[in-house]
């Protein structure tokens, strides 16, 4: 049974992709850090928008992001990283403002119903094909699984 269930060879794997390329499309997608100062009445709006600007003297001071967001984001202990996501996951006025953004560029304070944020573009990769470094992991697995299912019980 081992012989049936071989991990697939490099061959099978590109030919697998090459006639499934369709099946690996992706939404265009951002990686993005963020700080974020909840608000939930007016008074706290002030005192989150003073916090806020003291984050932005440090990140302009040349303090990394992720250490300013564990220090005053009420979303600590990643250093804001929220990972890789795609339009219609959060809510539209943060991803009408990251989508916007280039790699690298960190946005002024902003807000959305759940209060202040600064974020940071880490990466934005385009809507298509996702390329086969990216699955080929995905690729194997499928076959292997495929090939289970065929194998005599």
């Amino acid at each position: 049974m081992i012989d049936i269930v071989r991990k697939p060879t490099r061959k099978e794997v590109d030919l697998y992709y090459k006639t499934h390329r369709s099946s690996f499309f992706a939404p265009e997608r951002v990686h993005v850090l963020h700080i974020v100062k909840n608000v939930h009445a007016d008074s706290d709006r002030h005192e989150a928008q003073l916090i806020l600007e003291k984050a932005e003297s440090e990140l302009r001071a040349g303090i990394g992001f992720s250490e300013v967001a564990d220090r005053y984001s009420d979303c600590t202990g990643n250093g804001g990283d929220l990972g890789w996501f795609t339009r219609e996951v959060m809510v539209e006025e943060f991803e009408e403002v990251v989508f916007n953004l280039q790699p690298g560029q960190v946005s002024p304070i902003f807000e959305t119903c759940f209060g202040l944020h600064i974020a940071l573009l880490l990466e934005k990769r385009p809507a298509g094909i996702r390329p086969l470094s990216e699955v080929y992991d995905e690729v194997v697995d499928t076959l292997q699984r495929a090939k289970l299912e065929k194998a005599p019980k």
